[in-house]
């Protein structure tokens, strides 16, 4: 979201645009049955927060979820700072707002966009859905689409290798 803005408002300052498991202002919102639940969910054991990580970014397959494990390890192997509730619950009211914004005049302020642009999702993102990349790529102007098989808004993280070439050759061109 923050990529796009800047491409749109300051284009000198964006040399090629990847915009990965997003979509534009006014997109389609989650619609999930369990999405509220899951992401608004502040206790529980450990175990819940690997199920509603699993669940959030992964397809609910048996290849999706073991490869929702190995991405998990890595993540835990990392020595980050922990997020708290409160950054958690600004960014899901900034999504909203986004979401909410009026996608007629977006696809207009979309097809400014002359930067090249890679937009890369899995076909089967909940959190924002593939549809919104659909989306992108029709009214961006320079934009090619690339969608995972078999994966959720962790794409980038399931297949860590593809998505770096991806990324890498898209900048190399």
């Amino acid at each position: 979201m923050v990529a796009q803005s800047l491409a749109i408002h300051h284009p000198d300052l964006v040399r090629k645009l990847i915009l990965s498991g997003t979509g534009p202002a006014g997109g389609i919102g989650p619609s999930h049955p369990k999405m509220e639940e899951m992401m608004y969910k502040s206790e529980g054991s450990e175990e819940d927060a690997i199920e509603t990580f699993l669940f959030l970014f992964y397809p609910e397959t048996e290849k999706g979820r073991e490869l929702g494990k190995q991405s998990l390890k890595r993540i835990f192997s990392q020595k980050t700072k922990d997020s708290t509730l409160q950054v958690r619950d600004a960014q899901l009211v900034a999504i909203a707002q986004w979401t909410n914004e009026d996608f007629d005049n977006a696809k207009k302020e979309l097809n400014n966009i002359e930067n090249p642009t890679l937009v890369i999702n899995g076909d089967n993102d909940i959190m924002v859905p593939t549809e919104n990349s659909f989306m992108l790529s029709q009214n961006i102007s320079d934009a090619q689409l690339i969608i995972y098989p078999n994966a959720g808004h962790g794409h980038l993280f399931q297949h860590p290798v593809r998505f770096a070439n991806h990324v890498n050759t898209f900048l190399n061109e």
